[in-house]
């Protein structure tokens, strides 16, 4: 697996969007080419709930 982009912390979950695993960048809705610049919003949403998760006691 490569290594995951610094820019991107979202891809350490799996994308509930397109279904991309934890690790790999997102990809078109068609899921036909990948999406190199950004990820999609419920991917983002979901490392921000993953994130909340793991600091509430």
């Amino acid at each position: 697996m490569p290594a995951r982009p610094t820019h991107f912390p979202a891809l350490a979950v799996a994308c509930p969007s397109c279904g991309s695993p934890a690790g790999q960048l997102c990809t078109s809705h068609s899921g036909t080419r990948t999406r190199h610049h950004d990820v999609h919003q419920l991917r983002t949403a979901a490392h921000r709930a993953a994130e909340q998760a793991k600091t509430t006691p």
